[in-house]
């Protein structure tokens, strides 16, 4: 396996695409195999391909995709950030609280941590850097607030973590839900630290009577996450068909209820999502060619017994887990990491008998990291570009930020009811 992950980053430093750099690593890994005694077929490579990506949960990944687009075109992004202003606009570090709490609420609806970083900071950027909010600080916040995204319910990677293991989706939804609350409150925390370090005063008075009038308007954008959770919970749909609901509802609340999208904003959205679903698909399917020489090869069971040789109690292999993913998270991103690593060390974590769920959320939220973390953090670029400033600048002005959330990664792994209590209490 040091091989085969050795050739994938050779690839990645001469410049290929994640997923291209997958499935030729993999490919080489086969062709290698001719040399020794077991040949593995070529014809591995595109079977792979295909049945890596032939999966109908994964029909909730563009779905959700779409959903988001369609709720920041469509007027609700604005509607819910001011809500989030009447809420938390008030205390010190106003507009930060108000991105933060922005983007926890964005979770519940899109399930994609780039998705909430773009919408939220696209309106929030620009309105901290005129409140004389520091450009990098500024990006800072969104960033690190939109890897909450993935974590409160919906989620793209606990689709993909589900398809994959045959963990109950809904079950990882509902995980998530304190734990991304957590790490909100984490950030709230440290937001207000350096608020009151950087001599930033409050944006507003508390009135109650705009916080009513705020909630009011926003009330059928704040229905949304109820429905696509309440209808998995009951059962009454899949993660899928869920989804799909999402984005009637967004096309409801764009069209009917805000008057926001138009058939041409509608199209370029649609461009938008199937651009972005065709990457995140051939990363994907690259992926999948890794995780099945992980399977064949029998490494997550290798690791499992040298793991048990060294301890076998659960949370210090927690905690070694999450120092491999964190290291793992600067070269690479949230999904290939996921589609690499769940065969290897999901067949460990059964075999100490950790709850998948709460093994499914913990690495999640590490993973997320990622998207924060040099060189290849997405939210730190996305979040750069709107702030106009440079990533030298926004990486310094994190370290806080990224901080509290490792605080709340370690709660996460070292308290498995934080995450199991809902599940259990409302699903059998």
């Amino acid at each position: 396996m040091v091989l085969l992950f050795g050739i994938m980053i050779g690839f990645l430093f001469l410049g290929m695409e994640i997923g291209t750099a997958m499935g030729l690593s993999g490919m080489t890994y086969i062709m290698l195999s001719w040399l020794g005694p077991t040949p593995i077929p070529l014809s591995v490579v595109p079977q792979n391909f295909i049945y890596g990506i032939d999966s109908f949960p994964f029909l909730a990944i563009p779905l959700f995709i779409f959903a988001g687009e369609l709720m920041n075109v469509g007027g609700i992004t604005e509607q819910l950030v001011r809500f989030s202003q009447s809420l938390v606009g008030h205390i010190r570090g106003g507009l930060g609280n108000v991105s933060i709490v922005s983007n926890m609420i964005m979770a519940g609806m899109s399930g994609s941590s780039v998705a909430d970083a773009s919408a939220t900071g696209s309106v929030l950027i620009p309105a901290m850097i005129r409140a004389k909010y520091p450009p990098g600080v500024a990006a800072a916040i969104i960033a690190s607030s939109a890897t909450i995204g993935p974590i409160i319910p919906p989620s793209i990677p606990f689709v993909v973590i589900g398809s994959m293991t045959g963990t109950s989706i809904g079950k990882l939804f509902l995980g998530g839900a304190i734990p991304g609350i957590l790490m909100g409150l984490m950030l709230l925390i440290i937001n207000y630290i350096m608020a009151r370090r950087k001599g930033l005063s409050q944006e507003n008075k508390f009135d109650v009577k705009e916080l009513f009038r705020s909630t009011r308007e926003a009330s059928l954008s704040l229905l949304m996450p109820i429905i696509i959770i309440g209808s998995i919970v009951i059962g009454i749909a899949t993660p899928t068909e869920a989804a799909g609901v999402a984005v009637a509802y967004a096309f409801f609340l764009g069209f009917i209820v805000y008057k926001k999208l138009t058939i041409k904003n509608t199209f370029e959205t649609l461009k938008k999502c199937a651009i972005t679903t065709a990457s995140l698909t051939f990363t994907l399917a690259g992926a999948s060619v890794i995780a099945w020489i992980a399977i064949t090869e029998q490494i997550g069971p290798k690791m499992a017994q040298s793991i048990l040789s060294i301890t076998n109690n659960p949370i210090l292999i927690l905690f070694f887990i999450n120092i491999i993913l964190f290291i793992l998270g600067f070269p690479l991103e949230p999904l290939p990491l996921t589609m690499m690593l769940i065969p290897i060390l999901y067949p460990v974590i059964l075999q100490l008998g950790i709850d998948p769920v709460h093994f499914g959320v913990m690495f999640t939220v590490n993973i997320m990291l990622a998207l924060i973390t040099p060189p290849v953090g997405a939210n730190l670029f996305i979040c750069t570009a709107l702030a106009k400033t440079s990533i030298a600048k926004v990486s310094q002005a994190i370290i806080p930020y990224l901080l509290s959330l490792i605080v709340a990664l370690i709660f996460i792994t070292a308290w498995p009811g934080l995450t199991l209590w809902l599940p259990n209490l409302l699903m059998k």
